[in-house]
């Protein structure tokens, strides 16, 4: 038998038979021996085990949703993929949303923000990644938390959220100290086929 042509209903029948099997197996030897007692134990037990695994394949979609919740609270920024070249964020108990992304091997966290025209560097992460710093020139006024800051305008060779890869993205570096984090602006959110917000969920498609 060949398990890769194995479908999810296949896979779903096997565990199903299986477990029914499994509990058969060992419980109705012990009935037949006269161990009563530890036989009906037994098939309690894996009556239990049996549907468990049932009620877990029956809400496996639920119980896949909750895995990726508990998955971005333990880890903020947790981009999740759910299909090609789509990626979902949660939002984080201060109302934001935390996205780790990639600017060529350095992983970098980004708040999104759909106020920003530009993404937004943070320096200290500007330098983390290699850009030549010392000739940016900070000429492009800018608002920011923190009050109105001067930045630098560059151009990043690529930047990636999960699956998804934009190269040549617009970006502005803030002068040291000026920012205390980098801001996923719209210079890569138009990039994108969509972005859209379902609730406490944040779905970003590429093309």
């Amino acid at each position: 038998m060949n398990f890769g042509e194995l479908t999810r209903e296949d896979w779903a029948s096997i565990l199903v038979y299986g477990s029914i099997g499994l509990f058969l197996a060992q419980a109705v030897p012990g009935l037949f021996r006269g161990r009563l007692l530890a036989g009906v134990l037994s098939l309690f037990a894996w009556s239990a085990v049996f549907v468990v695994a049932l009620v877990g394949y029956a809400y496996r979609f639920e119980l896949h949703g909750i895995g990726e919740r508990v998955l971005a609270v333990v880890f903020p920024g947790t981009v999740v993929e759910t299909g090609t070249r789509e990626v979902t964020v949660f939002r984080q108990r201060d109302g934001q949303f935390s996205i780790t992304a990639s600017i060529g091997k350095t992983r970098l966290p980004f708040v999104l923000d759909t106020g920003a025209s530009t993404v937004v560097l943070r320096a200290e992460d500007a330098q983390r990644v290699g850009l030549p710093l010392r000739r940016l020139e900070y000429n492009i006024p800018v608002a920011t938390a923190n009050g109105h800051a001067l930045t630098a305008a560059i151009v990043l060779p690529s930047l990636q959220v999960g699956s998804i890869l934009e190269a040549d993205v617009e970006a502005l570096v803030a002068r040291p100290g000026a920012l205390h984090e980098n801001l996923l602006g719209m210079s890569f959110l138009n990039r994108l086929a969509s972005f859209t917000f379902m609730n406490d969920k944040l779905v970003l498609r590429g093309h």
